[in-house]
C-alpha cells in the first residue's frame, strides 16, 4: 500500500503543508486532491482512506489555512482561499484533478469548481457544500466586520468553540459515538482554535456569486449524520444540476471515518479507477 506522507511548498512565502502519495505511479493516474473540514486538519479527516487511495491516485491533502503545519492567511476570505487552492494545485503539479472536499472543505471545494471548472474533472461533495446566506449584518460590510472584530465578540467564539468541540459535540459528529478515541478527540479539539478563527475570518466575507459547479458532481453523505442532516443532501442536489447522491448508511458526519471500504468504493467508482 502507497505511504502518505507530509512536505512542505510556499505559497507568497507562507508555509503550507501538503500529505502526498509517496509511492511513484503511471503518468496516466489521475489526480485527487483532497480538502478537510473542520475538525481537525488533512491527517485527522483523511487518514483512513488516503493510502488505498494514494494507490490508485496522485494524492495531495493540503492543510487549510490555520491548520496543522499550515500558516494562518492574513485576511482570509472565500475568494482568497479559492485562490489559495488553485494555487496549491499549481504547485503540487496537478494541471486537473478530483476534487473531494468535506464539511467545511466541501463549500470551498464548490466554490472552487464553479471557479476554476477546467481544472477539476470530478467533485465530490462529502457532507457538506451548502451555502449559506450572510446575516443581515453583513448588508453593512464595514460596521459588520468592526463588530465582528471587536474583542467584545471574543467571548462568543470561545463559548461556541468550547461547545462544538466539547466531548460531546465531537461524539455528535459520528454515528456510533463510542468509536471516537481519546487520541481522536484530543487533536480535534487542539485545532479547534484555528478552525474558530478561519471562520471568525471568512464568516462575513463576500461568497463568490458563481456558486454552481459546472462538472461531474457527487454527494456523499453519512444517513445518520446528526451536524448536517440527510435533508441538507437533497436541498444541495436541487442546487447542483445533474448532481448524484450516495448515501452510506450507518456512518454520521464522516463517513470516510466510519465506513472506509464503503468511501473508497464510491469515490473510485464515480472516478471511474479500478
Amino acid at each position: 500500500m502507497a505511504k502518505v506522507t507530509a512536505e512542505l511548498i510556499r505559497i507568497a512565502a507562507r508555509q503550507v503543508r501538503v500529505w502526498r502519495g509517496a509511492t511513484p505511479l503511471r503518468d496516466s493516474s489521475p489526480n485527487l486532491l483532497l480538502l478537510h473540514g473542520g475538525l481537525g486538519d488533512a491527517r485527522w479527516h483523511w487518514q483512513t482512506v488516503w493510502e488505498p487511495l494514494a494507490d490508485s491516485f496522485q494524492l495531495a491533502a493540503p492543510d487549510l489555512p490555520h491548520f496543522g503545519g499550515t500558516v494562518e492567511l492574513p485576511n482570509a476570505s472565500f475568494t482568497e482561499l479559492v485562490e489559495w487552492i488553485a494555487r496549491v494545485q499549481e504547485l503540487v503539479g496537478m494541471s486537473q484533478a478530483a476534487i473531494v472536499g468535506h464539511s467545511f472543505g466541501a463549500g470551498l471545494a464548490r466554490l472552487y469548481a464553479a471557479a476554476h471548472p477546467e481544472r477539476v474533472t470530478h467533485l465530490m461533495l462529502v457532507d457538506g457544500g451548502n451555502i449559506a446566506r450572510a446575516p443581515k449584518l453583513a448588508r453593512a460590510p464595514k460596521l459588520a466586520r468592526r463588530v465582528m472584530g471587536s474583542l467584545l465578540v471574543s467571548p462568543l467564539y470561545e463559548l461556541f468553540r468550547k461547545q462544538a468541540f466539547s466531548e460531546a459535540g465531537i461524539r455528535r459528529a459520528f454515528a456510533n459515538r463510542a468509536a471516537v478515541t481519546r487520541e481522536m478527540i484530543t487533536a480535534s479539539q487542539d485545532a479547534s482554535p484555528g478552525f474558530v478563527a478561519l471562520m471568525r475570518q471568512v464568516a462575513l466575507s463576500d461568497v463568490p456569486l458563481n456558486r454552481t459547479p459546472r462538472v461531474p458532481t457527487l454527494l456523499v453523505w453519512g444517513e445518520r449524520d446528526r451536524l448536517t442532516p440527510l435533508a441538507r443532501a437533497y436541498e444541495l442536489a436541487a442546487e447542483i444540476h445533474d448532481a448524484r447522491l450516495a448515501v452510506i448508511k450507518n456512518a454520521g458526519h464522516l463517513p470516510q471515518i466510519e465506513d472506509p471500504l464503503s468511501f473508497l468504493r464510491v469515490v473510485r467508482e464515480f472516478c471511474g479507477v479500478a
